[in-house]
């Protein structure tokens, strides 16, 4: 979903760095938006809620270099890994689904598509 030829590998020996950006966005990602911002924002707004909503839109609008198909999927991937986080109570567990995601669009697809130099 959106425009990745950003970020995805063209070469086989790419795939290394695809493998190291899916699982440092896995993480990073999800410190930030899922743990730092919404705490941010809800002690300076005094709502919990306001936080989780504030930080899933802006990471939405963080992928926007994906265009708008881009925006909404990341926008809907945020919903769910907010809910994962919330519903497990373990940052890990989302870190490990988004890292899974970024996977499979940076390494799997790639990898199985055939367009691979």
């Amino acid at each position: 979903m959106g425009d990745l030829r950003a970020v995805t590998p063209v070469r086989r020996a790419e795939l290394g760095w695809g493998v190291l950006l899916a699982v440092e966005a896995g993480v990073t990602e999800e410190v930030f938006f899922r743990l730092l911002l919404p705490l941010l924002i809800a002690q300076l707004s005094g709502s919990a809620v306001a936080g989780f909503v504030v930080a899933t839109v802006l990471f939405g609008y963080a992928h926007r270099y994906q265009g708008v198909p881009g925006i909404a999927g990341t926008l809907l991937a945020g919903v769910l890994l907010t809910l994962i986080y919330l519903l497990s109570g373990h940052l890990w567990v989302a870190m490990l689904v988004h890292a899974a995601i970024d996977l499979n669009g940076l390494v799997v697809r790639p990898w199985l598509s055939g367009r691979l130099r």
